[in-house]
């Protein structure tokens, strides 16, 4: 056994990064498929030749640490995308933590009802333009403020995979905190498109997405957003637009929500 829990497993995506999710979750009937459909948690392990980095704690299993450090073989260093509470599960079992300071007060203070993680570790700075040598292998960090303030993606500039977190993805929570207009957002998602990788690996969907869904993403909130009339509700977050593209089977499906009061004509691209 690797770990206490049973349901985690991982998958080699490409060469020295793995996917790790939970089998109690699936996007499909097979609890290990990495197509589209559902939503999932997955965390990401990229492992270089002196350590280990791991992206994100979206997935709700207890024993993580372990799982990963027998996983790699050599230290472990956490990497949050953001700071929301399902991106943090059993952060208090790790001693130190790396993360955009922007969102550390949705660690320390808690949000939407969730207490604030405790014990904290202790955390440390990522800003955009940093870069995590793992030894032979080097990611790039990229901060675009839009799903969090301190939202950010890591590069691979090894294998051209892009690990996206919430914001580069098929189902797209936005502006809970500190609204970025929708325009700048789109500015930042072009500068994106001029890097060089090849497919997207989000935290809530186990499969690729090609790099033209980017251009896919600007299209559909640029020309798509603003004339949608569906709305949705949760507890807690107020009445949301909502814009629903295609079918979740498919990987040009595209789900994003924005909050009603934000939908006016200087928040939109135009």
């Amino acid at each position: 056994m690797m770990n206490k829990s049973e349901n985690l497993f991982h998958v080699e995506i490409m060469r020295g990064i793995f996917l790790i999710s939970s089998l109690c979750t699936s996007p499909t009937t097979e609890g290990s498929s990495l197509a589209p459909g559902n939503p999932t948690g997955n965390a990401y392990l990229v492992v270089g030749k002196e350590r280990a980095l791991l992206f994100d704690l979206a997935v709700n299993e207890a024993g993580m640490r372990e799982y990963t450090q027998e996983l790699a073989g050599k230290p472990v260093q956490l990497v949050l995308s953001h700071g929301h509470p399902d991106h943090t599960y059993f952060l208090s079992e790790f001693s130190d933590v790396w993360m955009h300071l922007a969102d550390e007060k949705l660690i320390r203070d808690g949000m939407m009802g969730m207490p604030p993680v405790t014990p904290c570790p202790t955390i440390h700075s990522l800003q955009d333009g940093d870069t995590l040598d793992l030894g032979d292998r080097v990611l790039d960090v990229f901060n675009i403020p839009g799903h969090t303030p301190g939202s950010i993606l890591l590069l691979d500039r090894q294998s051209k995979v892009l690990l996206s977190g919430d914001t580069c993805a098929r189902r797209l929570l936005y502006g809970m905190t500190d609204f970025v207009p929708l325009h700048v957002f789109c500015e930042s998602l072009r500068r994106l498109q001029a890097q060089d990788f090849d497919v997207i690996y989000s935290a809530h969907d186990r499969c690729a997405l090609p790099k033209a869904y980017l251009e896919h993403m600007i299209q559909w909130i640029t020309h798509d957003l603003p004339h949608t009339k569906e709305e949705w509700s949760f507890p807690g977050l107020g009445k949301m637009a909502r814009l629903v593209h295609g079918d979740p089977y498919s990987l040009r499906y595209f789900d994003m929500v924005v909050p009603l009061r934000y939908m006016n004509v200087s928040n939109l691209v135009t």
